[in-house]
């Protein structure tokens, strides 16, 4: 493993002393060292009530002798910033000071900071925000705690992150994984089906390649850092424009293309390739387009995987087309889709066989996701504006499964196939007025038209017959309602308060869920509090289970299932222990109800354990909605955002997690880690000092608790010839502690018109197998048990460039 490891360093070193040469050569070409030089530009805008913000003056710190005015539209443009890390100040009379410290300007690509600013309570006085103040507030100006905003460049640059945002989130507080290949997100506790993706504005089906029906994750995520703007991540008691969620919220946001000048990147590497591309339309206007694909299979990294004999790739491809409208206003069209393909072919030679009869199964499986949008947003006077936006997205997903016959000359024997599909076409409108510097509301309304379509079976040779595990297929309608308000009473007390209405037309459950949030700011200590109650309906496919074993004819016995609902409160006190650093602790406590349970007193089925609408099968009876669930537990972190040349994240999370089945046991749930400690870090070397040559090392650690397990019944389970658990020991088993340590190392050259970047992450640096699951293997009639994944190795050559 070392001697494939050295390997890709060798490559590295390789591409080094290339750029190393290149360098050189630029030196003694006579270009002289400080001439190396881009553009800034950007658009300011107030926080509250999304107006352009026209004659803020933007200066080039420390020695503030560049700068510019913003114009009437409220964009603004800097030209020749020297390359390397540096720093804004944007100031306007009646308005906080807002600061942007050591952002990275390259030569391949122009920097673009598109800034908020809050309206000071004292109209006539200029109010410098002080040192020290969080960088990492959300972009969403209703959000008062467990919110959390995070860059582009954060996703490319944490350890192992593979600049998918999925990844990166899983380093704050109170978030963990699934597993090594899974970016289903665990927050404080609950299952991965509770979280929220929504882009733009609008809900999307779960953008990750590879997912299962009904989850929130995947092997490998279709968002890309490359279209990303600055977004938001919640881990709990969300505004009350957020419905459908009982746990997290991704609300992601894709940015513009430039509107000046076509931009270019190409990146290679050992996960594939991605192309992008953007800039304006026409010359002279600010209608633009940013467009990014990408191609890539695992076969380069077979020798570090341990798929089982699967071959995996996939592609994807992102889009934003955006129109300023002559009136006050935009129009925008956007995009994201995937494709991704997965087989194993069998070997003809029942002598080669393992234990386990892998090379004897065939294997192929296809899916496709797409989402597509247009948002029109509207100015209805300065303080006033409308958004509308409409979707429609699109998930497929086919697999088929096979078997060699060694008695029948290796012929093909079917073993399984599945299907499922989702349709849904989304409308969302939301009004937002800026009553004064004070008070803001916002109100909106939701609408989806849901549809699916699911076979899973199975073929049973000795019928020689199809037999049907889960079916089904339907639509129906969801709509949701809100209004919220923020009032800054005070220059430390702010006050927010909201009314959520959900309603699902399939059976007629709806629910109203009032929010409350309060923090105060006293001297630089905040204290928040925030409380209220959510709620999220299942996939319609768990609505309209069919059971058809009596006389063949089909019921719907889960059809009247309630929503899920839960109560959040999380009280939060944040404070800056130096000029620099910021300490965070939130304490919170979740409690659900409503949950679907099966309908019998020797089952400890509940959808708090389920990841998917698979775990169904487990059920033999009806499900009720009469579970409950208990989430609680403190999150701390303390936090230095990049600033000279090095940045440190240390997260820890301490909580508890239970359920309640049909018969009133309370056990943990499957996700009660009880524990999760992150620790991360990392500096930039400036090779030279005018910052055209940069070298960064990243690390993190990575310390929780284990998985719950519930005890499988060895003699039970070989009688009935299927996974058998001992009555009473659900999910009493915690998996071995998992430990990972991550790393990477990237080295940044700038030239006249183009940024070159090669880096190395490795994913699990030490190697260490973590224990993942046991099952019981019915052909050989023993447990098995499964590890996560080993060392993981990415490196990759990338290009920003102009013409």
């Amino acid at each position: 493993m070392m001697t494939r490891t050295s390997n890709y360093l060798l490559v590295l070193i390789f591409f080094l002393a290339l750029q190393t040469a290149a360098a050189q050569q630029s030196y003694t070409s006579g270009q002289p060292a400080d001439g190396l030089m881009q553009r800034v530009r950007g658009l300011v805008l107030d926080a509250e009530s999304r107006q352009p913000l026209p004659g803020v003056t933007v200066t080039l710190l420390p020695d503030r002798k560049t700068g510019t005015v913003t114009d009437a539209q409220g964009y603004f443009t800097i030209d020749r910033v020297p390359v390397g890390r540096r720093s804004f100040q944007f100031s306007l009379t009646g308005f906080d000071t807002y600061t942007v410290s050591e952002a990275l300007v390259i030569s391949g690509k122009e920097l673009e900071l598109n800034i908020f600013m809050k309206e000071s309570l004292h109209q006539l006085q200029e109010v410098t925000v002080t040192a020290g103040k969080d960088k990492t507030r959300a972009q969403n100006e209703f959000a008062t705690l467990s919110a959390r905003s995070f860059s582009v460049e954060e996703t490319r640059r944490y350890a192992a992150s593979f600049a998918d945002p999925a990844r990166m989130v899983m380093n704050f507080p109170g978030v963990s994984n699934n597993g090594d290949m899974d970016n289903s997100i665990v927050v404080r506790g609950n299952s991965p089906k509770g979280v929220l993706w929504r882009l733009e504005g609008i809900e999307i089906p779960n953008p990750n390649h590879f997912s299962a029906l009904g989850t929130s994750g995947g092997a490998i995520s279709m968002l890309n850092a490359n279209v990303l703007g600055n977004s938001d991540f919640y881990t709990g008691a969300f505004p009350a424009e957020f419905g459908n969620a009982l746990s997290g919220v991704f609300d992601l946001s894709f940015r513009n293309g430039n509107t000046e000048r076509r931009e270019h990147t190409v990146q290679v590497g050992a996960l594939g390739v991605e192309l992008a591309t953007e800039g304006p339309f026409r010359e002279g206007k600010k209608a633009s387009y940013l467009v990014n694909y990408r191609y890539s299979t695992l076969a380069l990294l077979g020798r570090f995987l341990n798929l089982g004999g699967v071959q995996p790739e996939y592609q994807d491809a992102a889009f934003k087309l955006n129109f300023p409208t002559e009136k006050a206003g935009s129009f925008s069209v956007f995009g994201l889709g995937g494709y991704n393909y997965a087989h194993q072919s069998a070997v003809t030679d029942s002598a080669r066989w393992h234990e386990e009869d892998e090379e004897n199964f065939l294997y192929e499986a296809r899916g496709m996701t797409g989402v597509a949008g247009v948002s029109h947003q509207y100015f209805l006077d300065r303080n006033t504006y409308i958004r509308t936006i409409l979707s429609a997205s699109y998930t497929r997903y086919a697999e088929d499964m096979d078997t060699l016959n060694p008695a029948g000359a290796y012929r093909r024997d079917p073993v399984g196939h599945t299907f499922f599909s989702n349709t849904a076409y989304r409308m969302s409108v939301l009004y937002n007025r800026k009553l004064s510097a004070r008070h803001t509301v916002r109100a909106g309304v939701n609408g989806q038209q849901l549809g699916y379509d699911m076979d899973y079976s199975y073929y049973n040779g000795d019928e020689e017959q199809w037999k049907n595990i889960l079916s089904g297929n339907g639509g129906t309608q969801f709509y949701q309602g809100y209004l919220q308000w923020k009032g800054r009473m005070t220059d430390q007390l702010t006050l927010g308060g909201g009314l959520h209405g959900s309603y699902l037309a399939l059976n007629g459950k709806y629910s109203i869920e009032p929010r409350a949030s309060a923090s105060y700011d006293l001297r630089g200590h905040k204290l928040s509090l925030a409380a209220g109650l959510h709620s999220k309906p299942e996939h319609i496919s768990t609505y309209l289970f069919q059971n058809a074993g009596q006389a063949d004819v089909i019921t719907h016995p889960n059809k009247d299932l309630d929503l899920l609902r839960a109560f959040h409160t999380v009280a939060g006190y944040e404070t800056g222990l130096s000029r620099r650093l910021r300490m965070k602790i939130e304490v919170y406590y979740q409690q659900l109800y409503h949950i679907p349970v099966e309908k019998d007193t020797a089952s400890s089925f509940s959808m708090l354990n389920a990841e998917d609408v698979y775990s169904l099968m487990a059920t033999r009876q009806p499900l009720v909605s009469e579970g409950t669930g208990r989430n609680y537990g403190v999150d701390i972190s303390l936090e230095r955002p990049f600033a000279d040349n090095y940045y440190v994240l240390a997260t820890g999370s301490l909580y508890k997690s239970t359920y309640r089945d049909y018969k009133g046991n309370v056990y943990n749930t499957k996700f009660n880690r009880g524990h999760q400690v992150n620790l991360i870090g990392g500096r930039e070397f400036r090779l030279r000092s005018d910052g055209r040559r940069i070298v960064g090392l990243n690390g993190k650690l990575l310390w929780s608790g284990g998985m719950r397990e519930s005890v499988i019944d060895i003699d039970r389970s070989i009688r009935n010839r299927e996974t058998a658990y001992v009555p009473g020991q659900y999910f009493t088993r915690q998996a071995p502690a998992y430990f990972r340590a991550d790393a990477g190392v990237y080295y940044k050259y700038n030239t006249r018109k183009a940024t070159h970047t090669i880096q190395l992450d490795i994913q699990n640096l030490t190697n260490r197998e973590n224990y993942y699951l046991s099952y019981f293997d019915s052909r050989t009639g023993s447990i098995k048990k499964v590890n996560q994944l080993g060392i993981l190795p990415n490196i990759s050559y990338r290009i920003d460039f102009h013409r």
